[in-house]
């Protein structure tokens, strides 16, 4: 049972991690997380490079190979 339990929960996050796979998903979670215009330069620059840096303040996380839409 508790090996299903994970299953499912590595089954959602990764779900969600695809979901994130592009610029613009993380520009909607940045400005969800109240970031204004670090958004903004963190997108453009993802634009042009295709990864996403995460602020300190959610760990900082870099985010590579997403979608540049």
């Amino acid at each position: 049972m508790k090996t299903i339990i994970l299953g499912l929960a590595a089954l959602v996050s990764g779900a969600s991690a695809a979901s994130a796979a592009s610029c613009s998903s993380w520009k909607s979670t940045c400005e969800s997380r109240g970031g204004s215009s670090y958004c903004d330069a963190q997108f453009a620059k993802c634009m042009k490079t295709g990864t996403w840096t995460e602020g300190a303040k959610f760990g900082g996380a870099t985010h590579t190979g997403l979608a540049k839409k």
